[in-house]
């Protein structure tokens, strides 16, 4: 892929992104914050926008894009929509699971592998209760011997979407203090937090 209008089309069918998506990918840094309305493609540009930086980009730019990207969500549907739309995105542009993995964290589901590859790139889609929990050290439905390999790997070296927060109640504070606190106390490569939803305000 030589730019991201290249792979925006290849990834989608569609003509071309809109210019905020184009700015998502390729501007020197990621932005906290992003409103839009709604079914203009925000679901698109974080993980298309994020795809771009970590695996196409110059080398400067992968360097400070993290390894995973934590897509977080209020209902399960839309964390099965959004894994269908990734599922089909990174078929379009051939990228195997091995280059980067897919894994869905929610109720039900069997994800206990996702943090067996900690080096791998990957795209980690959950409801806020499982992905929240995780960060916080308290793995909802999981073994607690687990919780403090899982609590590393979301507090360090992750770039973390969280959609549609109108829907989320205290999961945007407790998002804002985890992000605050990797701020003030470090993390092991860049840990970046983004909000966003069509009614932001």
């Amino acid at each position: 892929m030589n730019n991201f209008d290249q792979l925006f089309k290849h990834a989608t069918g569609k003509a071309e992104p809109y210019p905020y998506q184009r700015r998502f990918a390729t501007n020197d840094v990621l932005p906290q914050l992003l409103s839009v309305p709604t079914g203009v493609g925000k679901t698109a540009t974080a993980v298309l926008g994020w795809l771009w930086r970590r695996r196409f980009a110059d080398e400067p730019v992968k360097a400070v894009t993290p390894r995973r990207l934590v897509y977080c969500l209020p209902m399960r549907t839309l964390v099965e929509q959004t894994r269908d739309e990734c599922r089909k995105w990174l078929k379009n542009l051939e990228i195997g699971s091995d280059q980067v993995g897919l894994h869905l964290l929610m109720g039900g589901e069997d994800a206990s592998d996702w943090d067996a590859h900690p080096e791998r790139d990957a795209i980690i889609i959950g409801t806020q209760d499982m992905l929240l929990s995780r960060a916080l050290n308290r793995g909802y439905g999981m073994s607690r011997y687990r919780w403090p390999m899982q609590f590393g790997l979301l507090n360090n070296d992750c770039f973390w979407i969280l959609d549609e927060t109108q829907l989320m109640g205290v999961g945007v504070t407790t998002s804002s203090q985890l992000a605050g606190l990797r701020e003030k106390l470090q993390t092991f490569g860049s840990c970046q937090t983004c909000w966003m939803s069509a009614t932001l305000d």
